[in-house]
């Protein structure tokens, strides 16, 4: 399936309008919590050492079943965790962490989450709810960080979803 079809590239968008990245100058260079903005498309900011993420409060560390005193390096458009980033580079083959290197790595998430085939045949309910235990903005995530409303998702005017 391809990363180039208008459902593909609208649920991209979504996931970015979800996060939070959508509205910052260049959402690709966005780090959580918004206190660093990547400079180095080198490789992922935590990979590069330009930005070693962001302390947690301990409940939401605790929430995500990880160690009081955690770090989100969830960074660019989409928000990936530097673990996750580091696997997909490999298997992918990813150059940088470039916009497009971005947009293939959250691609390839959704296609393992088994929501590739839903996102291109527009069933964006059910993609989303395939998909929300990576994104903790998704409904349904868990994580207590400020999961966004379904009704309002569907509102998102970027492409008619079911």
């Amino acid at each position: 399936m391809s990363i180039d079809t208008p459902n593909a590239q609208a649920f991209l968008d979504l996931i970015s309008y979800a996060e939070g990245t959508v509205n910052a100058p260049n959402p690709y260079a966005v780090c959580f919590g918004f206190k660093h903005t990547i400079r180095n498309f080198a490789d992922h900011p935590a990979v590069t050492g330009e930005w070693l993420g962001e302390r947690l409060p301990n409940r939401l560390c605790v929430k995500a079943r990880l160690k009081v005193g955690c770090r989100s390096t969830a960074a660019g458009a989409y928000q990936i965790i530097k673990p996750t980033w580091v696997s997909l580079k490999r298997s992918l083959n990813l150059p940088d962490f470039s916009p497009r290197s971005q947009d293939r790595a959250a691609w390839a998430i959704i296609s393992s989450m088994g929501a590739a085939d839903e996102v291109i045949s527009g069933k964006i309910v059910r993609a989303l709810s395939l998909c929300r235990r990576q994104w903790a903005s998704f409904p349904g995530a868990g994580y207590g960080q400020g999961e966004k409303k379904l009704q309002n998702l569907l509102t998102v005017p970027y492409r008619d979803w079911e």
